[in-house]
């Protein structure tokens, strides 16, 4: 791979060195989204799969939401990068962590090794999941924006740093073959980078992702002891069988146990068939989901199972430690129940007499649930506009973030991921990458949330015997699965930048006092009334005006 270069830069976006005379190449496409400036006549970023890996799927589908499965894992490894060391300077960074900040430069050798290899010295600033929009904000407001951050664009408050100009345009920079001089950067399929756009422009590198991230599990040793069983047909059924594992009070090993020890609304808006926040009615005009029958009755389904006592009386908390009783059905993460070591067979082996597996869901009426589908593409990096101006600084930003988004079987990867062998991780007997569970403060210095290559399951092998049944159930689920009518529209609602936070807020307090009965379902019509006069019928306009402008 040739590396990119100034000169080849200023090739790619159409201008020469002359041009430098009276200000930064990329100045002009640098402006905020939906200026003058942010046009669309450019061709998309060329897709250039990532390396094949090797291996052939468990299960290999077509349906639209569904990747193929695998569990096979990768033990040869391939080289993504290939060009020379940066300049020796600095690239910072704004990124999320979930955990503590990594051990400090000189006592990290992980993150020496990491500059090393970069070429440049790796200057992150962690932030908290917790505190994050916040941070955010006095970020952009303090005017001093690091070189890559970390975006949630469906956080408004992420959004407006878009919308404000902070993050470079790189729409051109990107366009067509130009890509390949970052060939981590080009292993994202069109849809990815469409569905990202914003006023019809690159602003950010976005991650593949799976179309379903989530899935039910079932504690199987709970429910067959209901008459029910492990696979309720409908909303009645379901609540029956939550009852009866409330009423055990206690499972293996005297664990307490509740229907559902975590609140999770997505869960429920499956099951309750409401769709995506927004979705288009018969008329072809937006509604939102409060204003359906079916939110109605999942709120008064809610809050009816919690008055009976379904759930763990600290199901609400926002803290997880909070939560040390079983359940009958957990929403949970694809990455922590099929595709990571801390998957089911880790759920069996912690809880001795305990018997888990993947759950059909059920709609509340019988009929199939809906489930709605990810954007296709999961949180972002975008690339400061100040930097950007120096065409020298960007490609080397770029580099940098080639690098961390190497794919899945590379040997960029697997450094990124797993750190140092002997350090950090050993091969065990399948040739997984395993902790050595030391010095893992180290490794928190490399995360910046951009992923490339195949979004498809690679299944841990530990959780190979629910292969199965994990592609059976969703298979089911993509087969039921609807994508969002507002997908990559979400720039295009002035009012959803500024109050969205807020109206999620308010949204999101008043399902929660329903459901624990501090507000009623009978409320639902006045609170609609209010969210929609604070902002939610300037949004659904500007919506609709963004779907006639798409042709839809």
């Amino acid at each position: 791979m040739v590396e990119m270069t100034r000169r080849n830069l200023l090739g790619a976006i159409g201008i020469g060195a002359g041009g430098l005379a009276t200000g930064g190449a990329l100045t002009a496409c640098s402006g905020p989204a939906g200026s003058a400036e942010s046009g669309t006549d450019f061709a998309m970023p060329t897709y250039q799969p990532a390396p094949d890996l090797g291996i052939e799927p468990f299960h290999a589908s077509e349906t639209p939401g569904m990747q193929n499965v695998y569990t096979e894992p990768v033990t040869d490894f391939f080289k993504s990068v290939d060009r020379g060391p940066g300049s020796g300077g600095t690239v910072t960074s704004f990124q999320l962590t979930w955990g503590e900040p990594s051990t400090p430069l000189d006592e990290n050798p992980y993150w020496q090794e990491l500059n090393e290899r970069l070429g440049v010295g790796f200057e992150p600033t962690f932030v908290p999941q917790p505190t994050f929009d916040q941070k955010f904000s006095t970020m952009l407001a303090s005017g001093e924006v690091p070189d890559l951050v970390f975006v949630n664009d469906q956080s408004a408050v992420n959004l407006q740093g878009i919308r404000d100009g902070a993050f470079a345009d790189l729409s051109d920079v990107l366009a067509g073959d130009n890509i390949l001089d970052w060939p981590n950067l080009a292993a994202r399929k069109e849809d990815i980078w469409r569905a990202s756009l914003k006023d019809g422009r690159v602003y950010q590198i976005p991650s593949t992702v799976w179309a379903i991230t989530n899935v039910i599990v079932m504690r199987t040793d709970l429910l067959g002891q209901t008459s029910t069983g492990t696979a309720p047909a409908d909303a009645d059924q379901l609540l029956a069988a939550l009852k009866a594992v409330t009423a055990l009070g206690s499972g293996p090993g005297g664990q307490q146990v509740y229907g559902v020890n975590k609140y999770e609304p997505a869960m429920w808006r499956w099951i309750f068939k409401t769709g995506p926040d927004w979705r288009l009615g018969d008329d072809g005009k937006l509604v939102h989901v409060t204003q359906t029958d079916e939110y109605k009755d999942m709120l008064t389904w809610l809050a009816g199972a919690w008055s009976e006592g379904v759930f763990d009386p600290v199901a609400m908390t926002t803290n997880p430690a909070d939560i040390v009783s079983g359940a009958a059905i957990e929403y949970r993460a694809v990455s922590n129940t099929f595709t990571g070591a801390a998957g089911l067979a880790q759920d069996e082996a912690d809880l001795p007499g305990a018997k888990v597996d993947f759950f059909d869901v059920p709609g509340y009426d019988g009929t199939a649930p809906v489930i709605v589908r990810n954007i296709p593409y999961g949180r972002s990096t975008c690339v400061s506009a100040a930097a950007a101006e120096d065409e020298d600084r960007l490609v080397e930003i770029l580099n940098v973030l080639d690098y961390l988004s190497a794919p899945y079987g590379s040997e960029e990867a697997l450094f990124v991921g797993s750190g140092i062998e002997g350090r950090h991780y050993t091969f065990d007997e399948n040739g997984i990458p395993v902790s050595t569970n030391e010095h893992t403060g180290e490794l928190g210095v490399q995360y910046v949330g951009v992923v490339s290559g195949p979004n498809d399951y690679y299944g841990h092998p530990m959780n190979a015997a629910w292969a199965e049944r994990f592609s059976t159930v969703l298979e089911n689920m993509a087969q039921n699965s609807v994508a969002r009518p507002l997908e990559g529209l979400e720039t295009e609602s002035n009012t959803f930048v500024t109050k969205g936070a807020q109206l999620g807020q308010l949204w999101d307090d008043f399902e929660r006092g329903v459901v624990t009965g501090r507000e009623s379902a009978d409320d639902l019509e006045s609170f609609v009334d209010d969210y929609m006069g604070r902002g939610g019928e300037q949004i659904r306009s500007e919506y609709e005006r963004a779907l006639e402008e798409r042709g839809e």
